[in-house]
């Protein structure tokens, strides 16, 4: 496991896709002197980019689909049910936000927004960036399926931005909606229908924090009139939000364990025990809301 494929896997890959990439050149003698894959083998990585280039300017499933019917590389056919899933390209500029333990995602923060775990092939990433310089903007980003996973092809342009601010912000809320929303996806073609997820979940993820609770205001107003168990969750979640900076306010007190009932941001009753505080609800709360303030347990 790990971000980066094996290199037997890797050595597949560069094969396939240098088939691949020689058959474009024949088409469009975008670099002159290669005819073939022996060719083009014989060339760097840097004389390459344009062939690749135009693989992705052009029409890309069409040029896929005819290098797999005219098959020039003499290519076994499950080779050529390999090339031929990379009709299922991602293509364009990407945000890498995270490295985690077996991949990088990459944010494609145009709505909906979408993140895809992303593995290396013949070169690690920590090659093309530090880990700490994340998050990043790289454009001309290829992502492609291979054997189970999302790799990139090698070329892309990192771009020198230096994201900070709200679009720092506007990125993270993103990352967060993506995985919300699509999860992260690890396979392609990626996922046409978003995930399905409940009423209640919904919700929580739009109470979350205060930006998404500002961001998603109309969207919680409605699910929340919905039914009585959502404007429960609803009261819950913003009594959640309220304790997390009541319970500094409440230490600066030097007050002793205590129980407080919070209702929309507000403390409306406290006592010794959470029967105690409970019981008060129950005498001053209208009918059926009983059960909706939270109950926070401040412990010093």
């Amino acid at each position: 496991m790990g971000r980066q494929i094996e290199q037997a896997a890797a050595d597949r890959f560069i094969d396939l896709y240098g088939h691949l990439l020689a058959y474009v050149n024949t088409e469009y003698d975008e670099v002159a002197g290669i005819e073939t894959y022996e060719d083009l083998r014989e060339r760097e990585d840097t004389e390459l980019r344009p062939i690749r280039n135009r693989l992705y300017d052009e029409e890309t499933e069409q040029l896929i689909a005819e290098f797999v019917a005219e098959n020039p590389g003499n290519l076994a056919d499950d080779e050529l049910e390999t090339v031929e899933q990379w009709t299922d390209y991602e293509f364009g500029e990407f945000v890498v936000v995270r490295h985690l333990e077996d991949y990088a995602v990459f944010l494609d923060w145009e709505e909906p927004p979408q993140a895809f775990g992303v593995k290396a092939a013949s070169t690690p990433f920590e090659a093309f960036w530090e880990e700490g310089a994340l998050p990043l903007l790289v454009s001309k980003t290829a992502l492609l399926p291979f054997e189970g996973a999302i790799i990139i092809d090698g070329w892309m342009a990192i771009q020198p931005i230096v994201f900070g601010g709200s679009i720092s912000t506007d990125i993270d809320d993103a990352y967060e909606e993506a995985k919300h929303r699509f999860g992260i996806i690890e396979t392609l073609p990626a996922p046409e229908e978003e995930d399905e997820t409940s009423d209640t979940e919904q919700l929580r993820f739009y109470m979350k924090n205060k930006r998404n609770r500002e961001r998603y205001a109309d969207e919680i107003e409605t699910l929340k009139n919905k039914r009585p168990e959502l404007e429960r969750i609803y009261h819950e979640e913003l009594g959640k939000a309220r304790a997390r900076s009541l319970g500094r306010e409440l230490r600066d007190l030097n007050l002793n364990e205590a129980y407080f009932a919070i209702y929309d941001e507000r403390i409306i009753a406290s006592g010794t025990s959470e029967e105690q505080v409970q019981q008060i609800l129950d005498e001053i709360m209208p009918d059926g809301t009983e059960d909706h303030p939270y109950i926070y347990h401040f412990n010093p």
